[in-house]
């Protein structure tokens, strides 16, 4: 519809210019002057449309013009004015007209005009006189010429003015119809406006309703009856002009393109109103239509006005599509969709969207049918199954730190010295009173004091058990590994020569060959966890090794992480027979992280991929329906 409207435009405006160019020959011609006898006779006007040249004017319209038709040629190519010798009895003159609306420094070429000129037998063959003779028409032309580009650049000019003014009012419009937040109140705007932009009496806009079109909106009118036969009639005239899919105006403008369109339905209704003159416009989006707009009034419409009430619609049709989309009801919008995606899944076309249908259908088909293997996966951490807890013996100071964490130990190696100075001074210190205690007991025996040697005798108790403690203590002061493992904490090193507190932690070693597992289980999947089950896990220290385990105990401890409570469930790797070579086994160590997945059975695939949803919907309607 839009491009024959264009296509109809830029013919009548192409008339028209020919028209002002035959206008404006025939009176150059005949107002021409005549220096000392020489008479224009003949004129012809080369003219360019779009990438071609033709002729389009002749003065007068009867002789040959082939001769001037060639210097007009010449005179194009060389884009300045020429004379040129037509016959004995006769020159020709040329002169190029240029388009002064381009950017061009001398404008760009838009025409040639040539014209023939008779020399009287007094002129011939006298050059100086003849060059006398032509110069008052050169000047005359040149002057015509410059007379001419202005009415081209009037042209444009005005041609301009009426596409801003167009453009502007279809800018004001649309704003209007956009700025409305609902359908109806954006209808009403648009025939408001139609109305009184275009002198109308009546506008109204109809929308189609499967097969046929009804009237939503009226100008001036709030309420109406749709069973009014006005309004039938108005509703016919509608779908005559989407079932032509182009403009149909009653009585037709004048000019190429309108004989051919039926407008009985506009015809038959402004012989109902009364009305001298009625149109109706479809509204489309691309090839689909949506809806029309007539108008009704007493004068006709011309080409002019035809083509801007076309360009007014395209520009709202898809506005008032959305908004008549947005304004309806949720449930039925989920229908359209529907039935529109459906439709594109079983009609024609769209076989990027079938075939997308046929593979979902299908994986959709396949994880019905077929089983894997659950898991489940959980954080865990690896821990040592024993750790035993080396503590100060006794008060005093540290004297070496011959381990740190992370180091391997052997059974009985040494780990840290206590200072010994002071105990071995308290050792001395008793070994005298006990020497003291005898000396004094031999005495009272030789004496024979009974009850002094009895005194003594507790006293010498006494001194041996508190010389047996500093011994024993002296053998504790080197702490020892009690088995083969690892150090798992206990840095002494900045601790030498500081004071330690009897039984005061100072290392932790764990065994190298006997770990557990703390997996970390989400709460939703806790249920499904038994003893017995089997795994593997992968420690982000050792990504390459899957290593197996298999789940010993369920704990009642939690933890709680990033807003979500996980169970702790304990589990023992695999021995070596069974799946952990040598070699992954030494390069464990107590406080590697990773994750663990967890097998729980068989199952299908489209159970395994939707449990969390379904978990998830089944609590959110328990919670809300009960």
């Amino acid at each position: 519809m839009q491009l024959g409207d264009s296509g109809t435009q830029a013919i009548a405006a192409w008339q028209q210019q020919v028209q002002g160019v035959q206008g404006w020959l025939a009176r150059h011609c005949e107002q021409a002057p005549r220096p000392e006898g020489a008479r224009v006779t003949q004129g012809v006007v080369l003219w360019r449309q779009s990438e071609r040249w033709q002729p389009v004017a002749l003065w007068p319209g009867q002789p040959d013009g082939a001769a001037l038709l060639s210097l007009s040629e010449e005179v194009r190519d060389a884009g300045r004015g020429l004379v040129s010798q037509l016959g004995e009895d006769s020159l020709g003159i040329g002169y190029p007209v240029r388009d002064l609306t381009t950017d061009e420094a001398d404008g760009a070429l838009l025409g040639a005009v040539a014209l023939r000129v008779m020399l009287p037998e007094a002129l011939r063959g006298r050059d100086s006189a003849v060059q006398t003779a032509l110069l008052p028409l050169m000047q005359r032309l040149e002057d015509g010429v410059a007379t001419l580009e202005r009415d081209v650049l009037q042209r444009s000019y005005r041609s301009g003015r009426q596409l801003q003014d167009r453009l502007s009012q279809h800018l004001s419009l649309l704003a209007a119809v956009l700025a409305e937040p609902r359908f109806a109140s954006a209808a009403m705007q648009l025939v408001s406006r139609l109305a009184s932009h275009f002198e109308a009496e009546r506008v109204s806009l109809g929308w189609r309703r499967g097969s046929r079109t009804r009237v939503e909106q009226i100008s001036h009118s709030a309420q109406f009856n749709r069973k009014m036969n006005r309004i039938r009639a108005t509703e016919t005239a509608m779908d005559e002009a989407l079932d032509q899919r182009i403009s149909a105006v009653w009585p037709a403008p004048a000019g190429p393109g309108w004989e051919h369109r039926v407008v009985r339905a506009q015809a038959a209704l402004g012989g109902m109103t009364g009305l001298t003159s009625v149109i109706s416009l479809p509204l489309l989006d691309g090839a689909e239509p949506l809806g029309a707009v007539t108008l009704e009034r007493d004068m006709p419409f011309d080409a002019e006005e035809v083509a801007a009430l076309e360009s007014l619609l395209a520009l709202c049709a898809r506005a008032l599509e959305e908004k008549r989309r947005n304004d309806r009801a949720l449930p039925l919008k989920v229908a359209v969709a529907t039935s529109e995606q459906l439709g594109r899944l079983f009609g024609p076309g769209f076989l990027g969207y079938k075939l997308t249908g046929l593979l979902l259908s299908g994986g959709l088909a396949f994880s019905w049918v077929a089983t894997g293997v659950e898991r489940i996966a959980a954080d865990a951490i690896l821990e040592s199954r024993e750790q035993r807890v080396m503590t100060a013996p006794f008060r005093g100071y540290i004297d070496a730190a011959l381990v740190r964490p992370g180091d391997r130990v052997e059974a009985g190696q040494p780990l840290a010295d206590m200072e010994t100075r002071d105990l071995l001074l308290e050792r001395l210190q008793w070994q005298s009173e006990l020497a003291k205690f005898e000396r004094q007991e031999q005495e009272m025996r030789a004496r024979g004091d009974r009850a002094g040697v009895n005194v003594l005798a507790a006293q010498r108790d006494q001194a041996q058990a508190r010389l047996a403690l500093v011994d024993s203590r002296l053998e504790r002061a080197r702490l020892l590994a009690p088995f083969a493992g690892v150090v798992v904490s206990g840095d002494l090193i900045q601790r030498l020569g500081g004071v330690v507190e009897q039984g005061e932690e100072l290392f932790r070693v764990s065994p190298l060959d006997d770990f557990r597992l703390e997996l970390e289980v989400p709460e939703r999947r806790i249920d499904d966890v038994r003893v017995g089950q089997r795994g593997e896990l992968v420690l982000a220290a050792m990504t390459g090794e899957r290593l197996p385990f298999v789940i010993e105990r369920l704990t009642p401890q939690t933890r709680s992480s990033d807003g979500s409570t996980r169970f702790v469930v304990e589990a023992s790797l695999v021995r070596d027979a069974e799946g952990i070579d040598g070699a992954a086994r030494r390069e464990l160590r107590p406080g590697l992280q990773g994750v663990a997945r967890i097998e729980t059975g068989e199952n299908k695939l489209i159970v395994i991929w939707t449990r969390e949803l379904v978990d998830w919907l089944r609590l959110t309607l328990w919670r809300w329906w009960g």
